[in-house]
């Protein structure tokens, strides 16, 4: 499937990053929760906590083409460490983000 491209549209909405961090955005007003964190509460209870921090979008570029890549990309993959960001402070699952977009 392919789209072709529209003149018409304004630059922004032509980067295809601006456009998947838009479409997130709207998204969020439906699924408003994935926007919140993950807390413990009283007896060891965890909830989601609706906070509206939103989430984490991490936007990287690579001078290697999938298809260079080859079978690499598949379980096990010897460039995992290398091509996934490290979020900081996200070694636990409470208060992270619970929508994670690279």
């Amino acid at each position: 499937m392919s789209y072709k491209n529209n003149p018409s549209i304004s630059s922004k909405q032509n980067d295809p990053v601006e456009m998947i961090i838009d479409a997130l955005s709207r998204a969020l007003e439906f699924y408003y929760p994935l926007a919140g964190r993950l807390r413990e509460v009283q007896n060891k209870k965890l909830v989601v906590d609706c906070t509206g921090e939103g989430f984490l979008f991490v936007e990287a570029n690579a001078k290697i083409t999938l298809d260079e890549l080859g079978d690499a990309i598949l379980p096990p993959c010897p460039f995992l460490d290398e091509f996934l960001f490290n979020v900081p402070g996200s070694d636990g699952i409470l208060g992270s983000p619970l929508l994670l977009i690279q």
